[in-house]
């Protein structure tokens, strides 16, 4: 009875033990992402072996900063496919808080291990987002060196535009702006610009309305790289009347790695994306 209570105690002890303590959970030999911003991610921190599948976005020039560097053998999803995930028998899945609904309950029954990727609108969730995605790969030393290079670009971004004037920066796609809590609108703000769209008290990815817009006079426009985006302006009944497209300050360059400065476009390549960071200044008028 007496050895009963004592093996009773062992058992409630090492159950009290941190995870780690008991045993060290076994890296991820198979990862698959469904997701570019993961895609970017592990390519800069997970051993190429050991990555079964990203998206298809990977190896699209202007969208992914890690074209050229997916070996060929790793599976390319054109779109979520579960029975095509199963069938690579992935012992992890990775996501984002953007990932389809759907989809999520899909993975959700099908028992296999998934780790999302969250607070992806802001800076420093992002930042957050690099080294749990680490964690759950067992590959936290690669995040962490990955993390310490995205805090110095952003550093030395603060350093190059201090006592700047911040210009006023509206991003505009499709009827739509960029408010508080968007990568879009932490990025301009990082740049040395103010959101115009945070300006307007809007949240997220909305549409403020034409006249609502037309009223903000941005310094600068923001616009994403999809053909016709710059034209739309230019041929939009209020929106031509603004002093920034009259005088042509409007970027058409942004992906999900581009900001405004003051009279420039800092295209900042984030850690949050790849290892290879960069940040180039190019002039949008003479002074």
């Amino acid at each position: 009875m007496r050895r009963r209570a004592v093996f009773g105690f062992v058992l409630l002890a090492a159950a009290a033990l941190p995870a780690g303590a008991r045993a060290a959970t076994p890296k991820p030999q198979r990862v698959a992402s469904i997701n570019l911003s993961a895609d970017e991610v592990l390519v800069a921190i997970l051993p190429s072996e050991r990555l079964v599948a990203v998206t298809r976005w990977a190896d699209v020039p202007g969208t992914s900063n890690v074209v050229g560097r997916v070996p060929p053998a790793v599976h390319r999803f054109a779109k979520a496919d579960l029975e095509q995930l199963v069938a690579l028998r992935p012992d992890l899945v990775a996501v984002s808080e953007y990932t389809d609904a759907d989809f999520m309950k899909q993975l959700e029954r099908s028992g296999l291990r998934v780790h999302r990727m969250l607070g992806l609108g802001t800076l420093a969730g992002v930042r957050g987002a690099i080294l749990d995605l680490g964690r759950a790969v067992g590959e936290e030393d690669a995040a962490g060196r990955l993390v310490a290079e995205y805090d110095g670009k952003l550093a030395e971004l603060a350093r190059r535009l201090a006592g700047a004037t911040k210009p006023r920066v509206l991003y505009w796609s499709g009827n739509m702006t960029a408010g508080r809590g968007t990568a879009i609108g932490a990025l301009i703000e990082a740049a040395g610009a103010i959101n115009v769209g945070r300006e307007m008290g809007i949240a997220g990815i909305a549409p403020p309305g034409s006249e609502r817009a037309f009223v903000t006079n941005p310094d600068a426009v923001l616009v994403c790289t999809w053909p016709g985006s710059k034209d739309a302006l230019i041929s939009h009944p209020l929106f031509s009347q603004w002093k920034a497209v009259r005088e042509g300050r409007i970027v058409a360059k942004f992906t999900r790695k581009e900001a405004i400065g003051r009279k420039c476009v800092a295209s900042v390549i984030l850690g949050e994306y790849q290892g290879r960071t960069k940040i180039e200044i190019k002039t949008l008028r003479p002074e």
